[in-house]
């Protein structure tokens, strides 16, 4: 018999990413949900595969005994945000402690809950361990506009597995942190939803021929593309590409304007393997913003119904998408990618 478990009110409202970095811990007081994570083989994108879980679960804290769970006072932020059913999903989440700093090379145990049509009931559907993630990269934040000690980390570190969510709705993360000082694990749980579909351009699809701009049609480079300097992929348009008989990478991030760490280090990673693959790949970089003040997107980010960003996504000769990273990835991840898409 599957076990229910009160889920103590945690789950309000949904959050999407930017809403979740803004409260970042508006979901740590109540229980879990979600698809069994296992420890199994490394799956396509890097992290370990989920497996389904046994039913039954032991008791998850909630109200107090949450809090008391936490007292490292970790705080998770979950990287991908857009996860379909019965497809298999990259499942990243970075880890900050009271100090806003990564959490690094701990051990991280996820348990995955479906939550119930009542939104105070979760059902465990399984659980495993994430893998440890690094993007290291020299000079990740020389061109964008970080600050504090961002400024000087080349390394961002994250956790990842794969998970093959079996159906749509509300689901839900626990995640026991163990650090490797020796201190006591931490537990805090985030919610996320599971879609029929993705929003975005999915696997198998051709997204929106787009009509962005580049060097050749926008002067103002400052509004083209907010690294300092520019970055020089901004000198195809996508619909003159796209399904043109050349692979295609588009990636969407805003270095000086992210509201994660994630744009300038995944901007830089990717120009530093631009080299390698040009002659037989088209490269483009959309920046996010418009209009930074007013919050206006370029309509780009709107006709390819973003989540967040940074988004990277890999398109075939035939303009289909074949491949998408979300927010951080790794070197070694980008270099799969890539050499899977040339390869087709």
């Amino acid at each position: 018999m599957v076990q229910q478990k009160d889920w103590s009110g945690a789950l309000h409202r949904p959050l999407d990413r930017r809403a979740f970095l803004r409260a970042t811990l508006a979901a740590t007081a109540g229980s879990a949900a979600l698809y069994a994570v296992g420890c199994g083989s490394s799956g396509s994108q890097g992290g370990a595969t989920a497996t389904r879980a046994a039913a039954g679960a032991t008791a998850v804290p909630s109200g107090t005994a949450a809090a008391a769970a936490n007292q490292a006072g970790i705080t998770p932020s979950l990287l991908t945000t857009e996860f379909v059913a019965h497809q298999d999903n990259r499942f990243a989440v970075g880890l900050l402690n009271r100090q806003g700093q990564l959490v690094k090379d701990a051990k991280v145990h996820l348990r995955f809950f479906t939550i119930g049509a009542d939104g105070t009931t979760g059902t465990l559907r399984g659980e495993g361990d994430a893998t440890y993630m690094e993007l290291n990269m020299p000079g990740a934040h020389a061109h964008d506009k970080s600050f504090g000690a961002a400024v000087t980390d080349d390394t961002v570190s994250f956790y990842e597995v794969n998970t093959p969510f079996d159906q749509t709705g509300t689901w839900a993360v626990e995640i026991t942190a163990t650090p490797n000082d020796g201190s006591a694990p931490s537990q805090v749980q985030a919610p996320f939803t599971v879609l029929a579909t993705s929003e975005s351009p999915g696997l198998g699809t051709v997204p929106p021929a787009s009509h962005n701009d580049t060097f050749a049609t926008n002067p103002n480079t400052a509004s083209l593309c907010s690294r300092v300097p520019p970055c020089p992929l901004h000198d195809k348009v996508i619909a003159d590409v796209l399904g043109k008989g050349r692979p295609l990478v588009v990636q969407f991030s805003t270095p000086a304007f992210c509201q994660t760490r994630f744009c300038g280090p995944v901007l830089e990673v990717l120009l530093s393997q631009v080299p390698r693959y040009r002659d037989r790949v088209d490269f483009v970089h959309i920046e996010v913003w418009q209009d930074f003040q007013v919050h206006t997107y370029r309509p780009a980010v709107q006709e390819w119904h973003l989540p967040g960003e940074p988004y990277t996504f890999f398109m075939g000769k035939d303009g289909k998408v074949v491949g998408r990273l979300e927010a951080i990835f790794t070197g070694q991840e980008l270099t799969r990618a890539l050499d899977g898409l040339v390869a087709l």
